[in-house]
């Protein structure tokens, strides 16, 4: 039968996950909540196979042959048992999914951790304890009818039924608030969110199909009578039409394989962010293919300079002065042809390859790159204290950085070199970080600024400016999944806002 193939398959896929070690508490909680419900529908079945209330119409729920449920009668295991497997699992299923949803949503201490996981098990152990049959039969015995009638007892069961009922659809419900509001609280990187959004509609999904089925759980599901020494085995109440019962195991298996899918893929991600490891690699579109052919051309015109200034300096043997400065162009030009043919050599790949990246640290280091070129201009640049994890491939983020940076600078052609300035400030808003350049350079007229994102415009002469610069950095940026914006003012000068995913903040 279906279910008892998903449970194997499950138990497979959990025993290979487990033997990988790239788990989290969450996904064991998780895992244990997968085999919980697999255990409790396996134990309905068999329950309901021993009952000669439902001979006839199992078939009916579950799609079990005559033959199948005849060999599940004679399985050698008591209903006692059944029922205390049923109500044992119930809970475990209840408390593991609450818990697993705990440790999704927060980072949670440890002392209160521990103090929190013992509050939700007190609830847990006892309804185990007070739902065994051997319990409640040792209970009626001894309070009927010296302390208690018959309908006064079994009255306080049915309330205590009442507010267990109550109590587990709370643990569930949280669970569910619990994990949205870990997708809120996720960083606004895409596979991330995207996983856990799969981790959510498999555990909602797990979390309904339960609660359809075994809202009851768990329950005495005996009758005693103290007179006759008699128990009588309670039918189980399913409720709703039977053939939603059959389709329960096909949605349960998917739910369940889609969720073991998507916590493998989650834990490997927090696992290579933890590891500081390369996670994602994404394609970079059509835009990237002009800065090869870009790169391919200024690489072939920077050996042509080199090989100029070579024969330059060969001639200027009587003025030391004329031939450092000719070495100075020759070695900003052997940078500039080393940066290119990089670029030239990754796009080859036309991919990205995001890691955890601590922007401030990354900026820092271009910063320094960069002090040649900006030593006419004034930088005013307060790192934070606290180290800003984001997702990014060093090499394209440091060059989208670098391009808005060399922009600014052009902005201030204009301005007295000693009144030149460019502002860098990062700000962090809730689950984002912003990256500002700001230059007091002339600013630029509405009309432009609209168009400045657009791929070969310029306000300048083409023949110095190709107009490719910004609508490449806004590709960049927006495979990475961030976003760009301008603000400008005609004199004023003009601003870059740079918005990124932040990951993590840690402090320095």
């Amino acid at each position: 039968m279906f279910i008892f193939l998903v449970f194997i398959l499950f138990i497979a896929i959990s025993t290979f996950f487990l033997i990988q070690k790239k788990y989290t508490k969450a996904t064991l909680f998780m895992l244990l909540m997968g085999f919980s419900y697999l255990i409790v529908v396996s134990c309905i079945i068999i329950y309901m196979s021993k009952d000669a209330y439902y001979y006839y119409s199992l078939k009916d729920f579950f799609g079990i042959n005559q033959s199948l449920q005849n060999q599940l009668m004679f399985l050698p295991v008591s209903r006692i048992n059944l029922i205390r497997l049923m109500n044992l699992f119930s809970v475990v299923f209840v408390y593991a999914g609450l818990c697993s949803a705990i440790y999704f949503a927060f980072q949670v201490q440890f002392k209160r951790r521990l103090f929190l996981l013992v509050a939700l098990t007190v609830p847990c152990i006892v309804q185990v304890i007070v739902y065994d049959p051997a319990v409640y039969t040792q209970m009626y015995y001894w309070l009927y009818p010296d302390y208690v009638s018959s309908q006064t007892f079994i009255s306080a069961y049915e309330t205590l039924h009442k507010i267990t009922f109550v109590l587990n659809t709370l643990y569930i419900a949280a669970g569910c608030v619990l994990l949205i509001y870990a997708l809120y609280d996720a960083p606004k990187v895409r596979l991330i969110r995207s996983n856990i959004i799969m981790i959510l509609i498999s555990y909602i999904s797990v979390q309904i199909t339960y609660y359809y089925i075994n809202y009851w759980a768990p329950d005495v599901l005996i009758k005693v009578s103290k007179a006759t020494n008699f128990t009588r085995f309670k039918p189980i109440s399913l409720v709703g039409n039977p053939s939603i019962y059959t389709l329960l195991p096909y949605i349960l298996g998917f739910c369940l394989l889609v969720s073991l899918y998507s916590i493998y893929k989650y834990t490997r991600i927090q696992n290579s962010i933890k590891n500081q490891e390369s996670v994602i690699s994404k394609n970079i579109d059509s835009a990237l293919l002009t800065s090869r052919v870009f790169s391919h051309y200024m690489k072939n015109e920077l050996l042509a300079i080199m090989a100029q200034t070579e024969f330059l300096e060969s001639m200027c043997d009587q003025s030391p002065e004329m031939a450092r400065e000719i070495r100075v162009i020759e070695q900003r030009c052997r940078k500039v042809y080393d940066r290119l043919d990089a670029v030239h050599q990754k796009t080859l790949k036309s991919k990205i390859e995001l890691e955890p990246v601590v922007l401030n640290q990354l900026l820092d280091k271009l910063l320094r790159e960069m002090q040649l070129e900006l030593k006419h201009t004034q930088i005013q640049y307060t790192p934070p204290n606290r180290q800003l994890v984001i997702m990014a491939d060093p090499y394209y983020f440091s060059q989208a950085i670098e391009n808005m940076i060399s922009n600014a600078m052009d902005a201030l052609e204009f301005v007295p070199e000693k009144s030149r300035l460019i502002t860098i400030e990062i700000i962090v808003k809730n689950k984002w970080v912003e990256l500002v350049i700001r230059d007091n350079g002339a600013g630029m007229e509405e009309e432009h600024l609209s168009h400045i994102f657009q791929p070969f415009y310029s306000s300048k002469p083409t023949a110095t400016n190709w107009g490719m610069g910004l609508s490449i950095c806004l590709n960049i940026i927006s495979t990475h999944g961030g976003k760009i914006n301008a603000e400008s003012k005609l004199g004023e000068g003009s601003s870059f806002h740079i918005i990124m995913p932040l990951l993590s903040v840690a402090e320095n």
